[in-house]
C-alpha cells in the first residue's frame, strides 16, 4: 500500500510529465522538508529550476544530489547539459566521462561527448566521430546520433559517409528536418542536384517558416547559376530573420549587376543586429568603384571608420577600402603606410596591403610589370574572384593549384584577379575578361575531374567561388606544380638574404613553423612547441653543424621554448621585407634541409611541397603527441 508520501511524489510526477513543472516543484520541495537527503528528489527538484531558467540553482541542486548519490545517472547528464548552456564543456565532459566510468554502455554519453568533442577548425575531429559510431552502435535506433555523426563527417570531407548516416536517420525519423537540410547540403557539394533539391524541397515542405531551409535552398540555385531564384530564397530567409542571408541578397544582386538595389538592400541590412558588415563593406566598395565613384566611395569609407553598426565600429574594413583606393589610383606607399599597424585577420585586409607592400618594392626596383589579357576569347574560361579576398597566402595559393590543374585538363583559360600568389610568384594569367556565372561548392567536382575519379560533363565558363584544394597531392603533378610556383626573380634581393644568413652560419638548416593566432581563435590543432623540443633533442646531435630557424605569427611566445638550440628568426636573418616578412619565412622554409610543418597549417605545408632540397620533412602526431614524417607528394 503506498504511503501519503509515495502518492504525493506520483502525483508531483504526473504534473511534471504533464507540463505543470512549478506545480510539481512545490511538491518536491515540500517532500524535500520531510527528507532533505533524498537525492531523487534534489534532482527532480534542479530539473524544475532548469525548465525555469534558473541554472544556478539548478546547478547547485543537481550537484547536491550527487553528493548523496554519484551513482545517479540522470543527475549527472542534467549537470552536464546544464554547465554546456553556461559555456562549461569542459564542465560538461567531465560528467559525460563520469556516467561513462560508471556505466560504459551508456549510448547518451558517447553521444555527447561526440558531439561536443570537435573544434570548429577539425582539432578532435577524428576522436569526435569514433564517439558517435560507437553511441550509433549502442542505440542504433536513435536518429539524432547518425544525424550528427553525419555532420561531421562532412566537415571531414567523407560526403558518400554523411549521405548515408543522414539517410539512416530519416529512415528512423522520416520527418526530421535538419536531416534533411542536411542530406540536401552534402548532395550539393556532390553535385547531385536533383537529389538535393528532392532533399530541401522535402525540408520545405516540412517547416516552410524555418530560414535556414530557405537559405540552403538559395544556395542550390546559386550553384545551378539561376540567381532569380537564389535571391528570392536568400531574400524570404532574411526576413525570417537569418543574418547570414543578407549578406548572400547582397551578393546576388551584385552579382545581377543590379548596384542600385544592392546599395539599398546594404543599407538596410548595415544597421541591423547579426548582420556580415565585413563582408557588406567589401561589397560596398566594390559598387562604388564599379559605378565609377572612387572619390565618393573615399569620402564615405573615411567617415564610416567611426560610425558604429549595431554598436561596433568596423576600422580595418574601411581602411581597408580607403588603401585599396589608394592603390587603384597609383599610390602603394600610401596603400601600404595606412595598412602598416593594422593587427587583423580579415583576407581583404591582407590581400589589398601584400599587393601595396608588392607594388611598392616594384616601384622602388624600377620594372614593369603588365598582366596580359586573354589571347583566346574563343577558348572556355575559368576564374575564381574569391582569391582576391577569401583567405590568405597559402589558402589561395593551394586554390590556384586546384585550378589550374583543372583549366588545363579541359582546354580553359584560368583568369585571376589581382591576387598575392600571383604577384609573388611569376605567374602571367590573363586579368578577367568579364564576370562568369558563379560556380560555389566546386572542390568536389574539380578534384574528381583532376584525380580521374569522376566522369561527368567539365563544367565551363563559370567563377569557382572558394574551391579549396587538393584532396591529395600525387607526385605525377609535383614538377609541374613547382614550374608555376615559382617566385619572380626581382623578389630575390629581399627573400635571398635570410637563407643566405643561415647558410653563413650553418651547413643543415632545419626550419620550423609554429602557427598561433586565429588557429587559437578558430579551436585549429595548436603545435606544441615542447613537442618539436624533444625531438630537436634527439635529432640535433645527429646533424651536421645545424643552425634552427623559427617562423611563426608568435615568434616572442614560442622562441623561447627552443633557446638551447639558439634559434634565428627572421629578425636575426634580416633585414625584414616590410610588410611581407611571411613571405621571407615562406622562403626559408622552401629551402631549409629539415622542415618542420605547423599542424594544419597550409602555410607550411605548402612550403614543404615547393622544398625540392629537404631531405626530411615532419609534422606534429596529434594522436600520439609525438613527431611524424610529413608526406609532400604521394
Amino acid at each position: 500500500m503506498k504511503t501519503t508520501s509515495d502518492q504525493a511524489l506520483a502525483g508531483a510526477l504526473a504534473d511534471h510529465r504533464a507540463g505543470h513543472s512549478e506545480r510539481a516543484a512545490v511538491t518536491y520541495r515540500r517532500l524535500l522538508a520531510d527528507d532533505p537527503g533524498s537525492a531523487d528528489l534534489l534532482y527532480l527538484l534542479g530539473v524544475t529550476e532548469r525548465q525555469a531558467g534558473r541554472v544556478t540553482q539548478a546547478l547547485a541542486l543537481f550537484r547536491q544530489s550527487l553528493d548523496r548519490a554519484p551513482h545517479l545517472l540522470e543527475a549527472r547528464l542534467n549537470l552536464a547539459s546544464a554547465l554546456l548552456t553556461q559555456g562549461d564543456a569542459a564542465g560538461a565532459q567531465g560528467q559525460w566521462r563520469a556516467v561513462l566510468a560508471l556505466d560504459p554502455a551508456y549510448g547518451a554519453a558517447w553521444h555527447a561527448l561526440g558531439s561536443s568533442g570537435a573544434g570548429h577548425g577539425g582539432a578532435g575531429r577524428e576522436e569526435a566521430i569514433r564517439k558517435l559510431r560507437r553511441a550509433a552502435r549502442l542505440n542504433p535506433d536513435t536518429a539524432q546520433i547518425h544525424h550528427d555523426l553525419g555532420i561531421l563527417l562532412r566537415q571531414d570531407d567523407r560526403i558518400e559517409e554523411a549521405i548515408a548516416c543522414q539517410h539512416r536517420a530519416l529512415s528512423l525519423e522520416p520527418g526530421f528536418l535538419s536531416a534533411w537540410m542536411s542530406l540536401g547540403n552534402a548532395q550539393l557539394e556532390m553535385g547531385e542536384m536533383a537529389a538535393a533539391a528532392e532533399a530541401l524541397e522535402r525540408a520545405v515542405s516540412l517547416s516552410p517558416g524555418t530560414p535556414e531551409i530557405w537559405f540552403n535552398l538559395g544556395n542550390l540555385y546559386y550553384r545551378a547559376a539561376d540567381l532569380d531564384r537564389a535571391l528570392i530564397c536568400y531574400r524570404r530567409s532574411a526576413r525570417l530573420g537569418l543574418a547570414v542571408a543578407r549578406a548572400r541578397v547582397v551578393a546576388t544582386l551584385f552579382d545581377q549587376e543590379q548596384d542600385a538595389a544592392a546599395e539599398a538592400a546594404l543599407a538596410e541590412y548595415l544597421p541591423l543586429e547579426g548582420t556580415d558588415v565585413s563582408s557588406i563593406l567589401e561589397y560596398l566598395y566594390a559598387i562604388m568603384v564599379r559605378g565609377g565613384r572612387a572619390a565618393q566611395a573615399r569620402t564615405l569609407f573615411t567617415r564610416l571608420e567611426t560610425v558604429p553598426f549595431a554598436g561596433r565600429i568596423y576600422p580595418v574594413e574601411c581602411r581597408t577600402a580607403l588603401s585599396a583606393l589608394d592603390l587603384m589610383e597609383g599610390d602603394p606607399n600610401a596603400a601600404a603606410s595606412r595598412l602598416e599597424t593594422v593587427r587583423s585577420d580579415n583576407c581583404w585586409m591582407f590581400t589589398v596591403r601584400s599587393l601595396a607592400a608588392l607594388e611598392r618594392t616594384r616601384r622602388q626596383q624600377g620594372w614593369r610589370w603588365q598582366r596580359p589579357h586573354n589571347a583566346d576569347p574563343s577558348r572556355p574560361r575559368l576564374t575564381s574572384t574569391t582569391l582576391g579576398n577569401r583567405g590568405r597566402f597559402a589558402h589561395n595559393v593551394l586554390e590556384y593549384v586546384l585550378l589550374r590543374l583543372y583549366a588545363e585538363k579541359h582546354g580553359c583559360v584560368l583568369e585571376t584577379p589581382d591576387w598575392v600568389g600571383g604577384a609573388y610568384f611569376d605567374l602571367d594569367d590573363p586579368v578577367p575578361s568579364g564576370p562568369l556565372p558563379p560556380w560555389p561548392f566546386a572542390r568536389r567536382i574539380l578534384n574528381g575531374a583532376v584525380m580521374g575519379t569522376r566522369e561527368v560533363e567539365p563544367v565551363l565558363d563559370r567563377d569557382a567561388m572558394s574551391p579549396l584544394f587538393l584532396y591529395e597531392y600525387p607526385v605525377a603533378f609535383r614538377d609541374r606544380v613547382r614550374s608555376w610556383l615559382q617566385p619572380r626573380p626581382q623578389w630575390k634581393p629581399w627573400i635571398d638574404p635570410p637563407v643566405d644568413a643561415l647558410r653563413a652560419v650553418g651547413r643543415t638548416v632545419v626550419a620550423i613553423h609554429i602557427r598561433r593566432g586565429d588557429f587559437l581563435q578558430y579551436g585549429y590543432p595548436i603545435t606544441e612547441t615542447q613537442t618539436y623540443v624533444d625531438w630537436l633533442r634527439g635529432l640535433w646531435p645527429t646533424l651536421d653543424k645545424p643552425v634552427l630557424y623559427l617562423a611563426s605569427d608568435d615568434i616572442p611566445a614560442v622562441r623561447a621554448a627552443f633557446r638551447e638550440f639558439r634559434p634565428v628568426t627572421l629578425h636575426d636573418a634580416g633585414p625584414a621585407w616590410p610588410g611581407l616578412e611571411f613571405l621571407q619565412d615562406f622562403h626559408v622554409l622552401t629551402q631549409a634541409d629539415i622542415v618542420g610543418i605547423s599542424a594544419a597549417s597550409g602555410f607550411s605545408q605548402l612550403a614543404a611541397r615547393l622544398n625540392a632540397r629537404a631531405r626530411l620533412c615532419v609534422e606534429p602526431d596529434m594522436k600520439t603527441g609525438g613527431i611524424k614524417p610529413f608526406q609532400a607528394w604521394i
